[in-house]
């Protein structure tokens, strides 16, 4: 199920997350009205979709109804609607987990690139943010496969760079070349199996499934190092 980098991004996005987390319901989205009027339509519309959609991973009961951890933010944080902040004509809607960055989009402009301050974290002579993804469709769907992996009930990482032969099924590419903050292609996904997720990230493999019997799709079991959730 690869999906395209086009017009069609976000329909193949969200149909993916639906076979990857179950089916969709109206309470795991924002109300229309609570969401920013402008922001971009393609984020507003995804906000509606999945912005407050309940990670699987954790059981129901462990948290209070709607404070439990979300299935998208898990590792880098994509702000509730009350939460962005507007400064010079952009919103900033995700920080990175420890602050060290964060993203923004232009404020009414529905075909606005993403924009970040990452690069500053190596760039001492960079100040303010650069556009790091003309694309806020093909942004997001790096993002959100990044939090489907990291937020997984059974995740972790594989010794060693990215070999098919590694596994016991075909490896199906899901999304390639993806970019994140770093102005070049950072994330690749591909998919074992019915429900192993793979993300080659600068050539660091994470695994990521919310069944255990899929890590069996791993031929070497000392490869894998677990990450508690």
């Amino acid at each position: 199920m690869l999906i395209p980098d086009n017009e069609h991004t976000m329909e193949r996005l969200k149909a993916f997350i639906c076979k990857w987390a179950g089916p969709a319901r109206p309470e795991y989205g924002f109300r229309r009205e609570d969401i920013p009027a402008e922001l971009p339509a393609v984020l507003k519309d995804f906000y509606a979709f999945a912005g407050r959609w309940p990670n699987p991973s954790f059981g129901s009961g462990v948290y209070p109804a709607g404070f439990g951890p979300k299935l998208l933010g898990v590792q880098d944080i994509w702000l509730e609607p009350e939460e962005v902040k507007r400064q010079d004509g952009r919103i900033s809607f995700l920080l990175e987990n420890q602050g060290n960055w964060s993203c923004e989009v232009d404020a009414g402009r529905d075909d606005s690139p993403v924009y970040s301050d990452a690069a500053r974290l190596w760039d001492d002579k960079l100040e303010g943010s650069e556009i790091v993804c003309s694309s806020l469709p093909h942004f997001l769907t790096t993002f959100c496969l990044q939090e489907l992996v990291f937020g997984s009930r059974y995740f972790g990482k594989l010794e060693g760079s990215l070999d098919p032969a590694v596994f016991r099924d075909t490896l199906h590419p899901i999304w390639l070349d993806g970019h994140y903050v770093f102005q070049e292609p950072s994330h690749s996904f591909y998919l074992c199996g019915d429900n192993l997720l793979i993300m080659d990230y600068y050539s660091d493999v994470w695994y990521g499934s919310l069944e255990e019997s899929a890590l069996s799709l791993i031929a070497d079991p000392s490869m894998v190092r677990p990450i508690e959730p």
